[in-house]
């Protein structure tokens, strides 16, 4: 059995005695769906050095709030081709910070249209052919909803313009893996699930907008390569107006996990309270559990 930690969105809150359980665990891997700062940069750098701490093999997939700014992300918002688009140096300086959250990872892997190969008994490794688990980074940074966010970075890095060349690079890392299982690691989750503002990625801030799911994801996800899991956060389960979102699904053999639970650290009855969700993958299935340590 493997045996998975799922931290979702951060937003600045993790420290060293969330690694130190972590390190200690029986956990084989952690796996962070992003979003690790409250809005700056430097918070973004800060949280990824505590998260170099860890000794289990962990991957990290950035979300919109990591190595973005202020301006791309009002850009993203409200809509503002100017601000998305910014100055000419502006891909520069987001592929800059991108790198500096890299190096402030340390040992945690940093995923994004990207394929990571894990053994039980070994670690990463270079080759999916053997391998236990590949897991399979989706597009990184999105903003949910439709559209690319932040296009003029991902088309610059990535060559992806649109939905289906997204689609289509997701959907190609998905039908090379030669592993025992699968698991798709996204900031998102996939369109299709539901467009309730209490549903698993629908839009609770807006709820005439629907399913705030991601299409590419969604078009990825009609290969006849299936995933195990698709993890992911960004749409927090406490809703805008009161009550909570579902945050596990499951559908046609594939579990949906939307681990973010925000805070993620919380007091409860005077009490100090940590989320992850914890999945369990073997042979005969998938478990799915919410851990409050």
């Amino acid at each position: 059995m493997l045996k998975i930690a799922v931290l979702g969105d951060i937003h600045t809150l993790l420290d060293a005695e969330d690694v130190q359980r972590l390190n200690e665990s029986d956990y084989h891997l952690v796996l962070i769906c992003g979003d690790l700062p409250g809005r700056s940069h430097k918070q973004t750098v800060s949280i990824a050095r505590i998260l170099s701490g860890l000794r289990r093999p962990s991957l990290l997939i950035p979300g919109n709030h990591d190595a973005t700014s202020v301006l791309q992300l009002l850009g993203e918002i409200t809509g503002s081709q100017r601000l998305k688009r910014g100055d000419s140096g502006s891909i520069a300086k987001m592929q800059r910070r991108v790198q500096e959250l890299q190096e402030a990872l340390g040992p945690v892997r940093l995923g994004g249209y990207s394929i990571h190969s894990f053994r039980k008994k070994k670690g990463w490794q270079e080759q999916s052919e053997g391998a236990d688990l590949d897991i399979i980074c989706a597009r990184p940074h999105s903003m949910g909803g439709p559209g690319i966010g932040f296009k003029p970075y991902i088309e610059a890095t990535f060559g992806v313009s649109d939905d289906s060349v997204s689609a289509a690079k997701i959907r190609a890392l998905l039908e090379s893996s030669r592993a025992k299982q699968r698991i798709i690691l996204a900031h998102n989750g996939p369109l299709g699930l539901g467009a309730k503002p209490a549903d698993i990625w629908g839009c609770d801030f807006d709820a005439s907008r629907g399913d705030f799911g991601d299409a590419d994801l969604s078009l990825a996800l009609e290969s006849s390569v299936r995933p195990s899991a698709v993890i992911a956060g960004h749409m927090h389960h406490a809703l805008k107006g009161g009550g909570q979102r579902v945050w596990h699904v499951e559908r046609d053999g594939i579990h949906y996990v939307n681990a973010a639970r925000v805070p993620r650290i919380f007091d409860r009855n005077g009490k100090k309270q940590r989320h992850h969700v914890r999945i369990e993958l073997d042979s005969e299935g998938v478990a799915v559990h919410e851990i409050l340590w």
